[in-house]
């Protein structure tokens, strides 16, 4: 399992995501809150969020797939807790199902003190690369 470095993926880096931990159907990435995440009312914008359990979840399924498999996300699906501030945020994530053509998994985001403040799910279409 290979892990997302920076330079792979030019909107990881961007947003400031990264894989902190890559097993067999299980990812923690973690993403450090700057000001470009805030929403109006300081805390993380909601699509941040959704990007950091996308990013997770996805992470979770290519740790199972083959090198000649690509996994693009199908729908994707999140519950907002409370507002995400402090200095980082940590994406725990499981694969609950792989498929032959679809993987669904779980994700959950904790704040840099410990709170859940989102959790989603997500559905990933298994595809051979061309």
């Amino acid at each position: 399992m290979k892990k997302t470095e920076p330079g792979m993926s030019p909107f990881w880096d961007y947003v400031g995501m990264k894989e902190m931990k890559i097993e067999e159907g299980y990812a923690e990435l973690r993403m450090d809150i700057t000001p470009n995440l805030h929403q109006r009312r300081g805390s993380v914008h909601g699509g941040a969020l959704a990007t950091l359990i996308d990013g997770a979840i996805g992470s979770a399924v290519r740790s199972v797939l083959t090198e000649e498999e690509i996994s693009p996300t199908v729908e994707l699906k999140v519950n907002y807790i409370r507002p995400a501030t402090g200095e980082y945020l940590t994406a725990k994530s499981k694969l609950y199902h792989r498929g032959g053509s679809l993987a669904v998994g779980q994700a959950e985001i904790y704040d840099s003190n410990g709170d859940l403040v989102a959790i989603g799910t997500a559905t990933f279409m298994i595809l051979k690369k061309r």
